[in-house]
């Protein structure tokens, strides 16, 4: 199967079952978590051996999906139209302008994150977050429309 943004873009709002029925996640192991103590809970799905966690609403429904590419875990697959390896400049050659965007932080609890940029899709929003140590991206997110904090 080949992977785009569109591709996995097609999951978001889909049962959990059909995405982890498909190839390649079919094969990939996983450790599936449940957050009951939130006000709308969530189950988690992380991937933690092929760089890919996905979150979902109460229903089992694919809210969102976390690509990384970092030093501690990093997309095994290839995403066609938006290679992991992409700079900023790049991802904005091929996404268009961002609708919003944000500059390097500090957080004392969550730690450093470099600048990102967010761009919004008929029913889902990509979001991607670039490294702190290189113009290059550390993580995908693609998010239901209704997901979009």
């Amino acid at each position: 199967m080949t992977l785009t943004i569109k591709t996995l873009a097609n999951y978001l709002g889909g049962e959990a079952s059909i995405l982890l029925a498909d190839p390649p996640f079919n094969n990939w192991i996983f450790e599936k978590s449940f957050e009951n103590d939130l006000e709308k809970p969530l189950i988690d799905y992380v991937f933690s051996q092929d760089g890919m966690d996905f979150v979902c609403d109460g229903e089992d429904k694919v809210n969102s999906i976390f690509l990384y590419s970092d030093e501690s875990r990093c997309f095994k697959e290839d995403v066609q139209d938006l290679p992991l390896t992409s700079s900023r400049q790049e991802v904005i050659a091929r996404l268009g302008s961002p609708s919003k965007s944000g500059g390097r932080i500090s957080d004392p609890i969550l730690g450093e994150y470099g600048v990102w940029d967010r761009f919004t899709r008929s029913g889902y929003s990509i979001h991607v977050e670039f490294r702190l140590d290189e113009d290059v991206i550390k993580k995908i997110t693609l998010m239901r429309a209704d997901a979009v904090p």
